[in-house]
């Protein structure tokens, strides 16, 4: 039993540094309106978000004299026939300025055949990071894309949220 709880501990691997993707689910809602033209009650129904997106963007998590955690996060939306998955997010060490570089991260995109479920309206991500700070850097930019990647006509990646950390006093 012990030989096995010391396999069982080594086998653990820590997902900090590993993509999470979740689906973002709606489900059906009623809404009652008045129309104020005529006074009639018109019913439909509508889909309402159960789960929250989040919003493009990177964080903090932490930050040592050598070493910077942040957080990458994000939604895709997909529904329908417009079958859209997260495959990876790549990194790429951008330009050198003085004391100061910019890190760029991409989300790679990829649309797929096939049918979407009907209570799926997209897919959240997200991903932690750690980068080692070089010793003369003071201020480092980091910027998120997207990149459909088999969608010709998009290939342009599109810059979806960017961060500055300035670390003037080294802890």
């Amino acid at each position: 039993m012990i030989l096995t709880s010391f396999f069982a501990l080594l086998g653990c691997k820590s997902n900090a540094q590993k993509l999470q993707v979740t689906p973002i689910y709606t489900e059906p809602q009623r809404v009652t309106k008045e129309i104020p033209e005529t006074g009639r009650i018109q019913t439909y129904t509508t889909l309402k978000a159960v789960v929250e997106r989040l919003n493009p963007m990177i964080f903090m998590l932490s930050k040592n004299a050598e070493t910077l955690q942040l957080r990458i996060q994000g939604n895709i939306s997909s529904g329908g026939h417009s079958v859209h998955q997260v495959r990876k997010i790549g990194f790429e060490k951008g330009e050198r300025n003085g004391n100061t570089i910019t890190l760029r991260y991409y989300v790679e995109i990829k649309k797929i055949p096939g049918k979407e479920s009907a209570d799926v309206s997209g897919y959240n991500y997200t991903k932690d990071e750690i980068y080692k700070i070089p010793d003369d850097v003071k201020i480092i930019r980091i910027e998120l894309y997207e990149d459909k990647i088999n969608t010709p006509s998009d290939r342009n990646p599109q810059l979806v949220a960017h961060q500055t950390f300035n670390f003037f006093a080294k802890i």
